[in-house]
């Protein structure tokens, strides 16, 4: 488990705008979870999955699904 000095430098590594004195206000709990939603916002677009199609590959599936009808 991280301390909440740890948890504290991490985030500040993904927002630095955030001030230390207003992070050590929270509870090591609320960090954790700050620092969990933090994470998961700075996953590139480009790995967030199949929800991400291009519009080559969008076009080839309406053309695939207007030949089936």
């Amino acid at each position: 488990m991280m301390t909440k000095s740890d948890t504290i430098a991490d985030i500040m590594r993904i927002n630095p705008t955030v001030n230390s004195a207003f992070l050590a206000e929270f509870a090591a709990d609320q960090l954790n979870e700050y620092l969990r939603r933090l994470s998961g916002l700075s996953v590139p677009k480009s790995s967030q999955g199949p929800a991400n199609f291009s519009r080559s590959t969008m076009r080839h599936t309406a053309t695939i699904t207007a030949g089936a009808a």
